[in-house]
């Protein structure tokens, strides 16, 4: 995809181009982002044969006294409901959850692991769909992401969460057809998911626990004390661990801790310090000799033997408070906002790619935010520069919002006319990239090839500039533009995305496809693959929808929604979204039929909604006649197993129309509550009087 070419930052940033939404919002995040709508659809997508991304941590090793737990896992997502796995720091939920991880991954199973410490919410369902889908450059909408990963059965390892409810509402909704199963410090509550509280271990797998760390069984001396030793501490398993780690076992915390600071050699103590420093989150194997002046393995063999830190799967991390009580013992506390120098010319250098630091967005918005709090607002604007582009164009729009937030402050506090411009243009440039998605969803008011919003460029001086390239180093200037947007909604800017057509694939017997009744082609041909009834094809192989098409209403979260239920089998689980394509021919005033069967009606589907969208202009050409569906009693009538909906959809073109003439329309269903459960894309080409009948199309899973 051809792109603009701005300031280099680091070689795969320059010229840069991702696609926002499923209207071709195109961003293009070099020295000043810009904003364009195209006519084509959306990008194409292809599902992953197995998930990807982020790979599980090594197998935990066996758990001690947590086969209750364990099984309640098993038991409440076999029965479809979401998992929360909640406690204070140390009690083991991390390894939990990689323990059954592992197992559902060692049996066959799809798992996506996501560890989510210092992630926003938006950035962790990108990565989720990045994990299932191959599409490096494209954010989808929410709706859209929700729809392609309708058809994702796959186990969703969220560890470390920190977000709120809400987040956490957008990121449950964006993955309708995982099982979910989260880490968390604090519960949230939801109407359907379960929480499971981790607690200390009881006393005999603390004992046990405790011997296996020291290596050998309890002497008989020793028995007693360690008995006491679990008793104070109920049982929590950290603690046990890092008292077997000294070889001692001291009841006083104080005591403990003293002695452990006493012990450690100088490189732990600053190593400790320095992960303290950026606690909660792990410091990478790449980050560790940046901010650390070099890797010391005799410093970081120390501190895992005394379980003072320990390996996340993604880097090293402090373990709980006596880690944190030890760092403090051991010296003054490190400052994380002395790291922004560092961390601002590892991100310059060029061997810093966007996706390392894409991959370090949590340690660089924490790193801002410790300088930012410290005041150092020229470190501040100096990481936020350098690393925003990078962040802009991986698509992780959250942490890129943090960062452009607090360089603005910075900037702003500096009195730097030119930065505060830069970081105010980006963030609108983001907010419009966005709220055109919203716009062109919510009534196809912009025009297909019209452009919006184009800013670009940013620097010194402006020589050899021109037009909003020239302005963008002029704040006075971003302002009224902004203005302009807000005031006008969309107004012609002075360049286009670039891009090319789109290509045509050939479509069965000659006939041609479009997005409505005109002469054009369509951005996304049909396969030609023969069709028979089966379960909802793959979103990802599905034509996309007219930009003119309006969307249903936003639906309920999973968190929110109360579904009715079977006391006997769990929550309600809808295949929400899924989609088809079926393309017929008739002559003028002539018709064609073709059946059609969704195998996975469910309970809470609603037969009585099958209908075509009024929404589409080609409407008129299309029918559909419900011919077989089972019958369900609003808002939903237990269905033990799911059925096949059975329906006959005719193309009649009216008697006027022309040889050639295209037509497209959507045949949809909704669910007890309004949201769409199903979408099938119908194309209809006018053919002579001698046709030779209908065909249809329609991709399998």
């Amino acid at each position: 995809m051809a792109g603009t070419h701005g300031i280099h930052v680091h070689g795969d940033v320059e010229g840069s181009q991702v696609v926002v939404g499923d209207h071709n919002v195109v961003i293009n995040a070099a020295l000043g982002s810009s904003v364009s709508v195209r006519s084509e659809g959306p990008p194409p997508t292809r599902r992953r044969t197995r998930p990807a991304g982020r790979a599980l941590p090594d197998r935990a090793p066996q758990l001690l006294g947590r086969d209750r737990e364990l099984a309640a896992l098993e038991r409440w997502l076999g029965q479809g409901y979401p998992v929360q796995v909640y406690g204070p720091p140390g009690t083991g939920k991390s390894v939990l959850l990689r323990r059954y991880a592992a197992d559902a991954a060692t049996s066959g199973r799809d798992v996506v692991y996501l560890p989510a410490a210092g992630v926003p919410a938006e950035d962790l369902v990108q990565e989720l769909f990045h994990a299932c889908y191959e599409a490096e450059d494209y954010k989808p909408e929410l709706a859209r992401v929700r729809r392609l990963m309708g058809s994702v059965r796959a186990l969703l390892v969220i560890d470390d969460f920190q977000g709120s409810t809400a987040e956490l509402a957008e990121l449950m909704d964006a993955a309708p057809g995982c099982d979910v199963l989260l880490a968390t410090a604090e519960r949230h509550t939801w109407d359907e998911g379960r929480a499971l509280r981790l607690e200390g271990l009881q006393e005999e797998p603390a004992l046990a626990l405790f011997g296996e760390e020291l290596r050998r069984p309890l002497r008989d001396e020793e028995y007693e004390a360690a008995r006491r030793l679990v008793t104070a501490v109920r049982g929590h398993p950290l603690t046990l661990v890092q008292a077997a780690a000294d070889t001692t076992f001291e009841v006083d915390e104080d005591a403990r801790v003293t002695g452990l600071a006493n012990g450690l050699s100088d490189a732990a103590s600053v190593l400790l310090r320095l992960l303290d420093a950026l606690s909660p989150l792990p410091l990478s194997a790449k980050l560790l000799p940046i901010l650390a002046g070099g890797v010391d393995k005799a410093a970081i063999t120390e501190l895992t033997s005394l379980a003072l830190i320990g390996s996340s799967g993604t880097g090293y991390r402090t373990t709980g408070r006596v880690a944190h009580l030890v760092a403090e013992r051991t010296g003054p506390a490190r400052d994380a906002a002395k790291l922004a120098p560092a961390l601002t010319a590892w991100a310059a250098a060029t061997t810093a790619t966007r996706h390392d630091i894409a991959a370090e967005a949590p340690v660089v918005c924490h790193v801002l935010a410790a300088a930012a709090r410290a005041r150092d607002h020229a470190a501040v604007c100096a990481l936020a520069r350098t690393t925003a582009p990078a962040l802009a164009r991986s698509l992780r729009w959250g942490a890129w919002h943090q960062v452009l937030d607090l360089g603005a402050a910075a900037a702003r506090a500096l009195g730097s006319a030119a930065d505060e411009a830069y970081f105010r243009q980006e963030e609108e440039v983001r907010k419009r990239a966005l709220g055109v998605v919203a716009l062109a969803t919510a009534g196809g008011a912009l025009a297909a090839g019209g452009v919006i919003g184009h800013i670009a460029g940013h620097g010194g001086a402006a020589a050899g500039k021109t037009g909003f390239a020239a302005a963008a180093s002029n704040p006075a200037a971003i302002t009224a533009a902004v203005a302009a947007l807000v005031v006008g909604g969309v107004f012609a800017g002075l360049a286009t995305a670039g891009g090319g057509q789109p290509r045509a694939r050939p479509t069965p017997s000659g006939q041609v496809t479009s997005l409505a009744a005109t002469g054009t082609r369509p951005p996304d041909p049909i396969s030609t693959a023969p069709r028979t009834p089966t379960r909802p094809p793959s979103p990802s192989r599905t034509s996309p929808r007219p930009p003119t098409k309006a969307t249903a209403p936003p639906s309920p979260t999973r968190i929110t929604s109360s579904p009715p239920t079977d006391p006997g089998q769990g929550p309600v689980r809808c295949q929400l979204d899924s989609e088809g394509t079926l393309t017929l021919g008739a002559p003028a005033g002539g018709e064609a039929t073709d059946d059609y069967a969704w195998e996975d009606f469910m309970q809470c589907d609603d037969e009585r909604t099958l209908t075509v969208d009024k929404a589409d202009p080609g409407h008129v050409a299309f029918g559909v006649t419900p011919t077989s569906c089972p019958k369900t009693a609003h808002p939903g009538q237990a269905i033990r197993v799911s059925a096949p909906c059975r329906y006959t959809v005719l193309f009649h073109p009216p008697q006027s129309a022309e040889p050639g003439t295209q037509y497209q329309a959507h045949v949809i269903m909704r669910d007890d509550w309004g949201r769409l459960s199903m979408t099938l894309s119908v194309y209809g080409t006018v053919s002579a009087a001698s046709t030779a009948g209908p065909s249809s199309t329609a991709p399998t899973p």
